[in-house]
């Protein structure tokens, strides 16, 4: 096919989710970055591109009741958290890797332990703070040094799938981690046979509720007096104790620093467009799928734990062995216990994004196809989601987001935080109702 008809598509339609495989696949191809993230584009006016570029881009919706069957077996049976054998609290035992990570270091403590036992060579993971201190890149890790750099989050779309064109000459196997646009991606083109990802052997990722533009740091640090851009030396999005706190660094040695839930009020001004569309809460298609483990039992304690979900025989039988040999703790929770800790978000993705894809088609805008469809969605579901689209859509405006540097940080981190409790206390009734036990339809 030709690069404009996927630009036509995905790019231009607003349905990019800036995973990287397209870039990742295609060397005549290249991000540049955009008010909208980085999005692919070509210097070439008629570039043609392999096919199979188009049916591996999650953009455009990839079709998860089929990868779910070719990978698991079987459809879930409850798709908000998609097929899996066990799930646990837990953490790594090793207290510097705990608490060097965004949620209790599991995965860091997974892909270190793989790679020390050999069972990968080199792990897919992101170098934080290139190319500028608030981004990352993707790299493929060899030592335990490297995994350790790579831990903690980062909210800002990076095109991780770039890194498909080093995958292909890499010698050994490969844990791959990534996002769940990433992961589907990876999955797609799995299986198709595609021999770039060839050599991936394991496949983790995070839970992933809402990213942001990394504008939206920049915003928080010019609201805090770091003005220059070229200025800013390091950026931590989840540092020090869990659940952490955004910190910026300049090149003076200038800190300013915002608890993670009071920096969350950037979300509805600068939330990624992908996101809104994204069903994927849980990154249904990972082997081993890690969150934060929202309980005011462990948001008092601190220190950091996660949810831990294996999907597989192959992943519950790595989870097993290294609780045994003293690398992870971990707990086993019933699923509804492990759906009660992110009932808001699990609502949000798997019944809130079909709303918002509603109204994008009713407007003649082009949305994913997941090849799902959730049955039975009430009005009342409805009219709070015209409430959560609409909120979005008069903050992420440019005026708005201009009148934002006019309000002190400390009076709106506060004031969203109070907001948004008050909020999920209000819509819990509606969105709670029926979530756990919410039926799909296969399209």
């Amino acid at each position: 096919m030709n690069f404009i008809d996927l630009k036509r598509q995905v790019i231009d339609a607003g349905i990019c989710t800036h995973c990287g495989t397209c870039v990742g696949l295609e060397n005549k191809l290249s991000f540049r970055d955009t008010s909208h993230g980085p999005l692919p584009s070509s210097t070439e006016q008629d570039l043609e591109i392999d096919d199979i570029i188009y049916y591996a881009c999650p953009g455009k919706g990839l079709n998860y009741a089929e990868l779910n069957k070719f990978f698991f077996g079987e459809l879930p049976h409850n798709w908000l958290i998609g097929n899996f054998e066990q799930s646990y609290v837990g953490y790594s035992q090793k207290d510097e890797i705990r608490f060097a990570g965004a949620s209790g270091g599991v995965i860091t403590q997974i892909l270190i332990y793989l790679l020390k036992q050999d069972l990968i060579q080199g792990a897919v993971v992101l170098r934080h703070g290139k190319p500028k201190p608030w981004l990352a890149e993707p790299i493929i890790a060899t030592t335990e040094k490297e995994i350790l750099d790579a831990s903690q989050s980062v909210y800002a779309p990076v095109p991780v799938n770039t890194i498909l064109k080093e995958l292909t000459s890499f010698k050994g196997n490969i844990a791959f981690v990534g996002l769940p646009d990433q992961v589907s991606s990876i999955r797609q083109l799995q299986q198709m046979g595609h021999h770039s990802v060839k050599n991936i052997r394991y496949i983790l990722g995070p839970y992933v509720g809402i990213n942001m533009y990394s504008s939206a740091v920049l915003k928080f640090a010019r609201s805090n007096g770091i003005k220059d851009p070229e200025s800013i030396a390091e950026v931590k999005y989840r540092d020090g104790e869990w659940p952490g706190y955004l910190r910026i660094t300049d090149h003076k040695g200038k800190t300013v620093k915002a608890e993670k839930f009071y920096y969350n009020y950037l979300l509805p001004f600068y939330i990624t467009r992908s996101t809104l569309y994204s069903i994927d809460f849980a990154n249904d298609l990972a082997d081993i799928s890690v969150g934060d483990a929202w309980n005011p039992i462990y948001e008092k304690e601190g220190k950091g734990f996660a949810v831990v979900v294996g999907r597989n025989k192959t992943a519950t039988d790595l989870l097993e062995k290294m609780k045994q040999e003293g690398y992870l703790a971990l707990d086993e929770k019933s699923l509804e216990e492990v759906l009660n800790m992110h009932g808001h978000m699990f609502d949000f993705k798997k019944r809130g994004a079909f709303v918002r894809m509603r109204f994008r088609s009713i407007l003649g805008r082009k949305i994913p196809d997941y090849g799902i469809q959730p049955v039975r969605l009430g009005l009342t579901r409805y009219l709070v989601e015209i409430v959560i689209f609409g909120s979005i859509i008069l903050c992420s405006n440019r005026v708005a987001r201009w009148l934002l540097g006019f309000i002190p940080v400390g009076f709106i981190g506060r004031f969203f935080n109070f907001s948004r409790k008050s909020w999920k206390n209000m819509s819990k009734p509606t969105k709670r109702k029926g979530l756990l036990n919410q039926e799909y339809k296969i399209l």
